[in-house]
């Protein structure tokens, strides 16, 4: 049975979810710190072309690499505050995952662990330690625990209620950001796996969370990262209408050739950018179900809203394929030897 976008994000919840953030979203445009202008996240280059305004904030496309970002977007004292204090943060960390958070397991944490310890599989490194950046609730730690119950589990985790959870499901826990879990030295360079799931989006600056994690992992040890693509089919598709694309939650839609610039600023290893979605073509049908008009393709409106289950099925199996789902997975190495720490 394919996944389907009500399964983990229940229409009521998430239409709750989104008019918080927009309203957030009001209030951080009012804040005394002002927007900031900023380079394309993916390539640094300035010549970008106008995209759409969404909840009050301008999007771009990267002249360059396709990256779609905000610009000028809120600084990062502001976004701190607006994560630790804000309506949207709070309905989500508490109202609208705890609904999910069983289903979420079955559908996402368990395959992710299962695909994290198949990637390490095949590349050959044995998992005695692994850090997940931004734990939550410690659900993928959990499903990854019971396949590999001989490695010790390490979360490092900003927030104080998931922080306290996570040292209470067992998981040795840092409570702050990768950047302090990088600067300690119990737990620099120890991990042999180091995991990122759906934050790249949230990113100002991609390269130096990216960084962090290469501090956290040893040398030959394996970066795992997921988030939204720019090149996503429902992103190109929806545009300002995609659901995903909500700041100020979400800031950064990196380009497949974006990450991949990235990574070789940092001077790291990549494997492998891949993109497994499942969700495209069910996003795209529940907007055009909602507004048809909002897909103004006709062609693709007809898939979505005409086909049968298994033609778009075959369509979504096609978009992850040619790597133009909207949901990505980064898998890179950190080099032998030395390695310069920037």
């Amino acid at each position: 049975m394919s996944l389907h976008e009500a399964d983990i994000r229940p229409a009521d919840l998430l239409a709750e979810y989104l008019r918080l953030n927009a309203e957030d979203g009001r209030r951080l445009l009012n804040h005394p710190e002002p927007l900031e202008e900023r380079p394309c996240p993916g390539c640094r280059g300035d010549a970008s072309n106008p995209a759409f305004r969404k909840n009050g904030f301008s999007l771009v496309r990267c002249a360059e690499c396709d990256s779609l970002y905000v610009t000028p977007a809120p600084s990062p004292k502001a976004l701190g505050n607006f994560y630790r204090d804000s309506s949207s943060t709070n309905y989500w960390a508490n109202v609208f995952f705890p609904a999910v958070a069983e289903a979420r397991r079955k559908a996402i944490y368990r395959p992710r662990a299962e695909r994290v310890a198949g990637i390490a599989a095949e590349h050959g490194i044995d998992v005695g330690a692994v850090v997940d950046v931004g734990a939550g609730f410690g659900l993928f730690l959990e499903e990854f625990r019971a396949l590999v119950p001989t490695a010790m589990m390490r979360a490092v985790e900003p927030g104080r209620a998931h922080a306290a959870q996570l040292a209470s499901k067992g998981f040795e826990t840092f409570e702050g950001y990768a950047q302090d879990a990088a600067a300690d030295p119990a737990w620099r360079d120890g991990a042999d796996v180091v995991t990122l799931f759906e934050v790249l989006e949230h990113l100002l600056e991609p390269q130096a969370v990216l960084m962090r994690l290469a501090n956290l992992v040893r040398p030959g040890g394996l970066i795992l990262v997921s988030g939204l693509c720019g090149d996503g089919f429902d992103i190109r598709v929806l545009g300002e209408r995609s659901k995903p694309v909500s700041p100020p939650h979400h800031l950064t839609f990196l380009s497949i050739a974006g990450a991949e610039m990235v990574i070789e600023r940092c001077g790291l290893e990549l494997f492998s950018i891949t993109t497994p979605g499942e969700l495209d073509v069910d996003i795209v049908r529940n907007a055009a179900l909602e507004k048809p008009e909002c897909v103004e393709d006709p062609v693709i409106r007809r898939l979505v809203l005409e086909a049968s289950d298994e033609e778009r099925q075959t369509f979504q199996e096609s978009l992850k394929q040619s790597r133009q789902s909207s949901h990505m997975w980064i898998v890179v190495r950190r080099p032998e030897g030395n390695f310069i720490k920037r």
